[in-house]
């Protein structure tokens, strides 16, 4: 685990909930309905939520699914 108060640069770039939701090119409404299922991490300042582009970097790269194997991977059926 990293030490994320000694980041500096974009890792401490804080994106507003419209700014977040833009830089994950979903909805602002479904930014809100996953920060309430504590799908996307966020700091609440009094009424105020801002957004760590480290962390929506992170949940992105937690989320990304790649590619499927090549077909010649799988194992074929048995010849007898």
């Amino acid at each position: 685990m990293t030490n994320d108060s000694n980041l500096t640069g974009d890792a401490q770039i804080l994106m507003t909930a419209q700014e977040a939701a833009n830089y994950l090119r979903i909805p602002i409404g479904s930014l809100y309905v996953r920060i309430s299922k504590k799908q996307i991490p966020c700091a609440k300042l009094g009424r105020l939520l801002r957004f760590r582009k480290l962390d929506l970097d992170r949940l992105l790269e937690a989320q990304y699914c790649g590619m499927a194997p090549a077909a010649n991977t799988f194992p074929g059926p048995q010849a007898n």
